[in-house]
C-alpha cells in the first residue's frame, strides 16, 4: 500500500512539472532521490545493466547519480545502447546535470516493467528484438510479418507507468514499421514522395502488364521500385523495362560488400500469399543516395554515398567501413527535415531522401538513427540532446523551441532563431569546436576569387559516337496467310487499317509459335512460295535467337490490300534486327571510360572518385533512342565510375534518355536531310561519269580535305572499283552458299547412318541456344559468342537455361590471313553471334542484289557504307569461317568509303556549314548552356565542408567539375567537326580549331567508333571574376578505333581507341568559343545562299 502511494505521488509530480515548469527541475531531483534512498524504490530492486557502461569513456564517479539532477535511461538493446555513436553522444552531456542508465537486454527482455529502473527521460527505440510493446502505448495495429514484439503484452507498460520524458515519441514508432502509415503520414504533411500505388495481388482490378502495374486505374510504368509493407522488410526490387533489357535488381541489407544483385530473368512482380506491395516510380538520382539525420526538428545533417541501385558493391575505407561523403541540405530539403521530424514526433531520426535536379523526394524513414564517424556531429548533437531535455524537464510546452547548435551560438543568433533559418550557415561557415571552417579560413581558395591560384578544371564535355556494333538488317515480306491476318486484327480490330508495332513479349511469343506453325506445315505441303518461306524462317530465327525484350530488334505489320468490306487480303511485315553494340564495343566503351577517369580529371585515378561521390562532380549522360548508343553509354559510364556488374541497372541509373535527347542526338529529324540527299545525287552523278577522281577534285569548289584526296587517289576509277566490289560480293555470297549446302548434305548424311541417340545429340547440336525470356545480352559471351562454340559450354548452363558468364575464347589468332590458319582446326560453321549461317549468306546477298542495278547499270552509293561496316565486322569476328577475297573488299570498301562519306555532310565549305549547323543546331545550344554553367557556381547539391574530415581524402573541398556527355552516331561527329573547323564568319582564324590542327583532322581518313571530342573548361587564377581570360577553353579529338581489323584485332583485345590531341587553337577563352557557337547557331538559321 506505501508503494502505491508512494508511486501515486511520483506520477502526481510528473504532471506537475508540466503545468509549473519553474519548479520542474526541484520536483526532478526530489524523485530521483527518494528512488536513490530507497523510500520508493527496495534495496533489492533491479537498477539495470549497472548505472553506465561505456567502457573507457567515464569512471565510477561519473556512473553515480549523486549530484546529477536529471537521469537518463537508456532503453535500447546492449548492441544499439553501446555502439560507438552512442557513447560519444552521451558521454559529452555534462556529468553534473545528467547521469545515464542503462537498461540492458536482460533487464528489456527477461524482467517486467515494474521492475525497470526509474529514470527522468526515455531514450527508446526499436531494433532487431527490441520489445517496442513493453515500453510504448498501445497502438491500433502492428504491422503483417513485424516480429519485433517479444512476450505478452504488459497490464501496464513502461511509459504509461513512470510517465518519463520520452526523447522519441515511442506512440508514432509503430508507424516505421508499416510503410503504408509512413508514406500516409507523409502525404499528410506534404512531404514529396514518389508516385506510388499500394496493391494487394489477390485484388481483380491489379494489372500486370510487361512494362507496367496497374491499380484502379493508377499505371505505374517500369522502371518501378517495389516494397513490401513491412518496414523491416528490406528485400526490395526494382525492375526494368523491356527497352532497356529488363530484368530487375533485388536490394537487400548489406551482406559483406554487396548490397544489390542484378536478375536479368525476373521480371514479373512477386506474388508471395498474403503480401502487399507499395509500387512507386524509380526516381534516377545520379547514382548517389542521401541520408538526413536531425537532432530536432531544425537541425539536419546529410551524407551521400553511392547507390545500391548502380552495381550493389559497397565502398568500404581503410577500416571497412561504408565510405560517406557529408553534403549541404537545400533550404527546400531542410523544410523537409522539419516536417518529418515534427510529423513521426522523432527527436533524433533518419531519412532517405531521393535528389532529382531542385527536386527531392523522401522514400524512407528509419527512425532513431545516428552519424558515424563524425566528432563534428557528435558534439552538435549532444548539445541539441542536452537543450531538448533541459527545456523537456522544465515543463516548456514545446522542447524545440529556441534550440540551436555551437554554430549558431557563435554566429551570434539569439535562442530563438531557428537553424532552418540559417539556411547554409549551419552547416558551412563555422568547423568543429567553433572554429572557423575551411570556408572561411586564410587559406580558404574562394572559387571565385582565386587570384593567384593555378588554373583548375570546371567543366568536361564530351561528343561520343558509339562503339563497335553488329550489321544492321531489315527483311521486309508480304504475307497473305490467315495466321498472319488473323494475328493483326486480333490486335488492331477487323476493318482497321494502321500500322501495327510489336513490342511485347507475348506479342512476340505468339508471332513466333505462328511462324514456327507456318514452317512445320509448310514442310508437309507446297503451301509457300521459296521467297516467303525463307522470309518466315528468318522471322523464325530472328525472334528465337535474339532475346524478346531489348532494344535493337523491331517487327511492324502494315496493311497493304483488303476486300471491300474492309476484310485485311495481304500484309507488309518488316522485321529489323541488328545494329547491336558487340562484346567489342563494350569492352572499347569501358576501356574508353576508365581511360577518362584517369587522365581527364585531377587527382589521378581516385580523383574523379572522390569528386563524384562527394558531389562535387555535376554528371549527365544523354544519349539518342539507338540501342547500341545507349548500351555505349551505358558502359562507358561503367568504366568512369569503376562499376560492376550488368549494365541495365546502370543505363536506367545514370543514362537519360528523353525525346529532347533523341531530337538533339538523333540526325532522322534533322532540317539538314533536303541538303544532305541534294549533296548525295551530285556525289552519284560525278561517279557515275567513268572518268577518273580528278573530276571530283575539279567539281569541288573549295579544296578537297587530305583524307578525302588520299582515298579517290587509291579509288582513281569508281566504276572499276565498284564493278570489282560488286564480283566479290557475289564471291563471299557462294562461299556462304556451298558452307550450307555441305552442312546440309553432312547432316543429312548423318541422320542417315546415326543411331537414335546420336540422332538427339544431332538435333540438340544444331539447336540454337536457348534463351531466357528476358536473358540479358549484355554479358560477353550472350551477347556475341560463336552458336558452334556455345555448345561446347553447354554442360555449364544452368537448369533455368542461364548462358556462361565467362567471356568467349573461340574466334581465330590475332592475324587473319588464310596463310595461318588451319582448316583442320575447324568445327561446325556457325558465324559469331546470334546469326545463323543462312542470315548471313542473304546478308551478304541482299548487298549484292541492292548494289547494282543491271537495268539502269548504276551503283548504289548508299551501300558502300554498309558494305565497308559488313566487312570490317566479318574480318573481325567472323575470321574462323576461312572466308577468301576479305582484305581486298575491305580496301576497295574502306577508300570508297572514304572518299564518300565525309562529302555526304558537304562536298563545299558552304554545304557543310549549312547541313552542319543545322543537324547540330540543338546539340551546340546544350553546350552553350553548359559553358554558361561551367563559367558560374550555382551548384544546386554540393559537400558540406565542415563535415568533411582528412579520413574523407578530400584535399580541396570547394572543388567542383561537371561533366556533360553526349553519344550519338557518326553522323553528329563529321557535322560538328565541319563547324568548328571552317570558320561560319569566313576568316579561319576566328575558328577554334588552329591551323595547325586543321592538317591533323584533314589527314584523318575516318571517324571509327568511339571517336569523340572533348571540351575542357578551366578556370585561370590571377584573373578578375569578370576577365574574359579567367576561363579557357581545350578542344581535343581522337579519331576513335582505328586500327587495323585484319591485323591489330584480337577477341581479347579488341582494336583500340586512339589517343586524344588537343585541336584548339592557343589562349582560346570560353567567351570566345561561346561567341563562336552563338555565331554557327545564327549561321544556321540563315537560309543557304544559291551555288
Amino acid at each position: 500500500m506505501v508503494g502505491l502511494v508512494s508511486r501515486t505521488s511520483f506520477i502526481q509530480k510528473r504532471f506537475c512539472r508540466f503545468n509549473h515548469f519553474g519548479m520542474g527541475a526541484q520536483i526532478a531531483r526530489e524523485d530521483r532521490r527518494e528512488s536513490v534512498d530507497g523510500s520508493q524504490v527496495s534495496a533489492g530492486e533491479p537498477r539495470g545493466n549497472g548505472l553506465f557502461s561505456f567502457t573507457g569513456n567515464l569512471n565510477a564517479e561519473t556512473s553515480s547519480t549523486q549530484g546529477s539532477r536529471f537521469v537518463i535511461g537508456v532503453c535500447a538493446m546492449d548492441k544499439k545502447a553501446n555502439s560507438k555513436p552512442m557513447t560519444e553522444i552521451l558521454s559529452r552531456l555534462p556529468r553534473h546535470t545528467f547521469s545515464i542508465v542503462l537498461f540492458g537486454d536482460d533487464m528489456i527482455l527477461n524482467h517486467p516493467v515494474e521492475d525497470w529502473p526509474l529514470c527522468d527521460a526515455l531514450i527508446a527505440f526499436f531494433s532487431t528484438g527490441f520489445p517496442l510493446e513493453k515500453v510504448r502505448q498501445p497502438s491500433s495495429r502492428v504491422c503483417p510479418g513485424f516480429n519485433g514484439a517479444v512476450g505478452t503484452i504488459q497490464a501496464m507498460e513502461y511509459v504509461e507507468l513512470r510517465q518519463p520524458i520520452v526523447v522519441n515519441d515511442l506512440s508514432k514508432q509503430n508507424l516505421l514499421m508499416d510503410r503504408r502509415d509512413v508514406y500516409r503520414v507523409l502525404k499528410e504533411h506534404d512531404i514529396p514522395t514518389p508516385r506510388s500505388v499500394l496493391a494487394k495481388h489477390h485484388e481483380a482490378n491489379f494489372i500486370e502488364s510487361d512494362d507496367y502495374v496497374e491499380l484502379n486505374g493508377v499505371r505505374i510504368h517500369k522502371p518501378f521500385v517495389e516494397k513490401p509493407v513491412n518496414g523491416e522488410n528490406h528485400n526490395i526490387y526494382i525492375y526494368y523495362p523491356t527497352n532497356a533489357g529488363g530484368g530487375c535488381k533485388h536490394l537487400f541489407r548489406k551482406i559483406g560488400n554487396r548490397s544489390s544483385e542484378f536478375h536479368p530473368n525476373v521480371i514479373n512482380v512477386r506474388r508471395e500469399p498474403g503480401q502487399s506491395y507499395i509500387y512507386e516510380e524509380f526516381i534516377s538520382t545520379q547514382g548517389t543516395d542521401v541520408k538526413v539525420y536531425t537532432v530536432g526538428p531544425n537541425y539536419a545533417h546529410a551524407e551521400a554515398r553511392k547507390s545500391p541501385v548502380l552495381d550493389g558493391k559497397v565502398m568500404r575505407d581503410a577500416v571497412g567501413k561504408e565510405i560517406r561523403y557529408p553534403v549541404i541540405l537545400s533550404t527546400h530539403e531542410k523544410e523537409i527535415a522539419y516536417k518529418v521530424c515534427r510529423a513521426f514526433g522523432q527527436t533524433v531520426c533518419g531519412f532517405d531522401i531521393l535528389r532529382v535536379g531542385n527536386e527531392s523526394y523522401v522514400c524512407d524513414v528509419n527512425g532513431w538513427s545516428f552519424v558515424k564517424n563524425s566528432p563534428k556531429y557528435y558534439d552538435d548533437c549532444s548539445v541539441l540532446l542536452r537543450q531538448f531535455l533541459e527545456r523537456a524537464l522544465a515543463g516548456f510546452a514545446d522542447p524545440y523551441e529556441s534550440m540551436h547548435s555551437p554554430t549558431d551560438r557563435l554566429l551570434g543568433n539569439s535562442s530563438s532563431m531557428s537553424l532552418l533559418d540559417m539556411g547554409e550557415r549551419s552547416g558551412a561557415d563555422h568547423g568543429e569546436d567553433g572554429r572557423p571552417s575551411e570556408m572561411h579560413s586564410p587559406g580558404f581558395h574562394d572559387p571565385l576569387d582565386n587570384e593567384g591560384q593555378e588554373e583548375e578544371l570546371r567543366c568536361v564535355l564530351a561528343v561520343i559516337r558509339h562503339g563497335d556494333r553488329t550489321p544492321k538488317q531489315k527483311m521486309k515480306m508480304l504475307v497473305t496467310h490467315r495466321r498472319f491476318l488473323a494475328f493483326y486484327e486480333d490486335r488492331v480490330g477487323q476493318g482497321k487499317k494502321k500500322d501495327l508495332k510489336i513490342k511485347t513479349i507475348k506479342d512476340l511469343e505468339e508471332l513466333l509459335a505462328v511462324s514456327k506453325q507456318m514452317i512445320d506445315q509448310a514442310a508437309h505441303s507446297d503451301e509457300l512460295e521459296k521467297d516467303q518461306f525463307k522470309g518466315i524462317c528468318t522471322l523464325r530465327d530472328v525472334l528465337e535467337r535474339w532475346q524478346l525484350c531489348g532494344i535493337n530488334r523491331k517487327v511492324q505489320m502494315k496493311p497493304r490490300a483488303w476486300t471491300n468490306d474492309d476484310q485485311m487480303t495481304r500484309l507488309l511485315v518488316i522485321v529489323k534486327w541488328g545494329g547491336d553494340l558487340t562484346h567489342s564495343g563494350i569492352q572499347q566503351a569501358e576501356s574508353l571510360g576508365q581511360h577518362f577517369r584517369q587522365i581527364m580529371y585531377p587527382g589521378g585515378d581516385g580523383g574523379l572518385l572522390r569528386l563524384h561521390s562527394t558531389y562535387r562532380h555535376d554528371l549527365k549522360i544523354y544519349t539518342s533512342d539507338e540501342g547500341r548508343v545507349q548500351k555505349t553509354a551505358a558502359s562507358f559510364a561503367k568504366g568512369l565510375l569503376e562499376l560492376e556488374g550488368d549494365i541495365v541497372p546502370i543505363l536506367v541509373s545514370l543514362v537519360l534518355k528523353s525525346k529532347d535527347a533523341d531530337s538533339m542526338l538523333d540526325q532522322s529529324g534533322s532540317s539538314a536531310q533536303e541538303m544532305i540527299l541534294q549533296v548525295k545525287e551530285r556525289l552519284h552523278n560525278i561517279l557515275h561519269r567513268g572518268d577518273d577522281c580528278g573530276l571530283l577534285r575539279t567539281n569541288s569548289s573549295s579544296r578537297l580535305v587530305r583524307s578525302v584526296a588520299a582515298a579517290l587517289d587509291v579509288v582513281e576509277q569508281p566504276m572499276k572499283k565498284m564493278e570489282r566490289m560488286h564480283k566479290l560480293l557475289n564471291s563471299l555470297k557462294e562461299q556462304l552458299t556451298t558452307f550450307l549446302d555441305n552442312d546440309a548434305t553432312e547432316k543429312a548424311e548423318n541422320a542417315i547412318t546415326a543411331t537414335a541417340f546420336e540422332r538427339e545429340q544431332l538435333a540438340w547440336a544444331y539447336k540454337p541456344p536457348s534463351l531466357e525470356r528476358q536473358g540479358s545480352e549484355t554479358s560477353v559471351v550472350s551477347c556475341l559468342e560463336p552458336v558452334a562454340d556455345a555448345t561446347e559450354h553447354r554442360s555449364t548452363v544452368s537448369s533455368a537455361g542461364a548462358r556462361p558468364k565467362k567471356p568467349a575464347e573461340h574466334m581465330a589468332n590475332k592475324t587473319h590471313t588464310r596463310s595461318n590458319m588451319d582448316p583442320s582446326s575447324k568445327k561446325k560453321r556457325e558465324p559469331c553471334g546470334r546469326e545463323t549461317l543462312e542470315m548471313m549468306r542473304e546478308r551478304w546477298a541482299k548487298l549484292y542484289r541492292d548494289f547494282y542495278s543491271k537495268k539502269h547499270n548504276t551503283y548504289d552509293l548508299s551501300k558502300i557504307p554498309d558494305i565497308h561496316d559488313c566487312i570490317r565486322y566479318d574480318a573481325m569476328h567472323n575470321a574462323h569461317l576461312y572466308l577468301s577475297g576479305i582484305r581486298e573488299l575491305l580496301d576497295i570498301s574502306a577508300s570508297l568509303a572514304h572518299a564518300l562519306v565525309p562529302q555526304e555532310y558537304g562536298i563545299d565549305v558552304h554545304e557543310k556549314l549549312h547541313i552542319g549547323t543545322n543537324m547540330c543546331r540543338s546539340l551546340l545550344k546544350k553546350v552553350r548552356d553548359d559553358l554558361d554553367l561551367a563559367r558560374g557556381f550555382n551548384i544546386t547539391h554540393r559537400l558540406n565542408p565542415t563535415f568533411a574530415t582528412t579520413d574523407h581524402l578530400i584535399k580541396s573541398a570547394h572543388r567542383s567539375v561537371r561533366t556533360r556527355l553526349y553519344f550519338t552516331s557518326e553522323s553528329h561527329l563529321h557535322t560538328l567537326l565541319n563547324v568548328l573547323r571552317h570558320s561560319v564568319t569566313g576568316q579561319d582564324e576566328n575558328a577554334p580549331v588552329s591551323r595547325e590542327a586543321v592538317k591533323f583532322v584533314e589527314d584523318i581518313p575516318e571517324l571509327c567508333y568511339m571517336t569523340h571530342i572533348v571540351v575542357r573548361v578551366f578556370e585561370r587564377g590571377g584573373y578578375h571574376s569578370l576577365d574574359p581570360q579567367r576561363f579557357r577553353v581545350e578542344l581535343s579529338l581522337s579519331p576513335g578505333a582505328t586500327g587495323d581489323p585484319l591485323t591489330e584485332f584480337s577477341p581479347k583485345e579488341p582494336l583500340t581507341v586512339a589517343p586524344l590531341k588537343v585541336i584548339s587553337r592557343e589562349g582560346l577563352t570560353c567567351q570566345e568559343f561561346q561567341d563562336y557557337i552563338c555565331s554557327v547557331i545564327a549561321f544556321g538559321n540563315s537560309k543557304p545562299q544559291p551555288e
